[in-house]
């Protein structure tokens, strides 16, 4: 360990939690991120719409900032591998490669589709974005679009596409409910439909930016603010050509399919009514969900890798720093063990690398 490594890395280290994408990127946006998760952290109307929130990100677009200097968490992890990673993921050359999104939707998303990294059209500074979803909210009768209600080729498909109107037809749709999980990995076309918020983890590479390409976008036109304008607006631009060969129309059909992207936690139960829900990692990350009643106490120990943290509901002290409701906060390595005491009922997400290995005790 560096001897200047300052001492505000021996405790949890709080990020800016209003890292907000502007409503030109996400005109689907609602008003779930301000009127519920944000209100005890961020200065805002409860009929704010915000179509993401950007919790934890090296992404140079939009990056986190460390609320003690202000300087990017990007360059935090530069200056200071071994403290924030761990010595052997340093070691390794791993980097801090965890993008932890809320999403918000009041419409539904556009139908897409992600490459790998190696898709011959990305771009310099593009790669894929394997990414998950962990249902938080979900309005009655929502759901999410996953695959293809029936078999058919691609030159079907392509001809739905163009035509517009008759592609909507093709979607499968999901119902979902708070705490269902879902991979989404590169090639599965996916939409969010209205109604529906989410947890995304995602992985992206250090430095560059994730790639989506989108299929068909429900016939809608924006104006340049984000605004639907079906008059004079315009569409979204389209990725048809750079889509089809990453999907199999004629086997991401219904619910066998989605039943491969589905996970199911494993639960663990604790003393004082804790308990611990772990979803199963991919290649790259894994995502637990921990619920601690009021006054209830919780460590968690992490080796060989960091955390990613956001609290979901209440109020909790972790290792004398305070965590409230919307607050994303960096887990250092060098901070552990993070010793938590909840001052209200509180639900809090916690998003490690896959390798890191992870330990409770109450």
């Amino acid at each position: 360990m560096k001897p200047d490594t300052p001492a505000w890395l021996r405790r949890p280290v709080l990020l800016s939690p209003d890292n907000f994408t502007p409503l030109a990127r996400t005109p689907w946006g609602g008003q779930v991120i301000a009127s519920t998760y944000k209100q005890s952290v961020v200065k805002a109307a409860d009929d704010t719409v915000i179509g993401e929130s950007w919790e934890f990100s090296c992404d140079p677009a939009f990056p986190s900032r460390i609320l003690p200097t202000g300087e990017t968490l990007l360059e935090a992890v530069q200056k200071w591998p071994d403290a924030i990673l761990s010595p052997r993921l340093a070691a390794s050359g791993a980097t801090c490669e965890i993008l932890l999104k809320l999403l918000d939707a009041a419409e539904p998303l556009s139908l897409q589709v992600h490459p790998a990294d190696h898709d011959s059209h990305l771009k310099p500074g593009e790669c894929g974005k394997p990414e998950s979803w962990l249902v938080l909210r979900a309005a009655p009768g929502a759901g999410i679009y996953l695959g293809f209600a029936r078999a058919m080729t691609r030159e079907d498909l392509r001809a739905a596409l163009l035509d517009g109107a008759s592609a909507r037809d093709l979607l499968h749709f999901v119902a979902v409910k708070p705490g269902d999980y879902f991979e989404i990995e590169p090639g599965v076309p996916h939409a969010i439909g209205g109604g529906v918020t989410l947890l995304e983890p995602q992985r992206i590479l250090t430095g560059q930016a994730g790639k989506t390409y989108r299929l068909w976008d429900w016939g809608r036109r924006y104006d340049a603010q984000g605004r639907l304008d079906m008059t004079n607006g315009q569409a979204r631009p389209l990725h048809v050509d750079e889509s089809l060969p990453l999907v199999d129309p004629e086997r991401q059909v219904g619910e066998a399919f989605v039943a491969t992207l589905r996970r199911q936690p494993t639960e663990r139960r604790f003393s004082g009514g804790v308990s611990v829900r772990e979803f199963p990692a991919n290649p790259y990350y894994k995502t637990v969900l921990c619920s601690l009643p009021a006054g209830a106490q919780l460590t968690l120990v992490i080796e060989d890798g960091y955390g990613a943290l956001l609290a979901l509901s209440g109020a909790v002290v972790v290792n004398g720093e305070t965590i409230l409701q919307g607050q994303p906060a960096l887990l250092p390595n060098f901070a552990a063990p993070f010793k938590m005491t909840a001052t209200e009922t509180t639900e809090l997400a916690i998003v490690t690398p896959a390798l890191a290995e992870l330990s409770f005790r109450t």
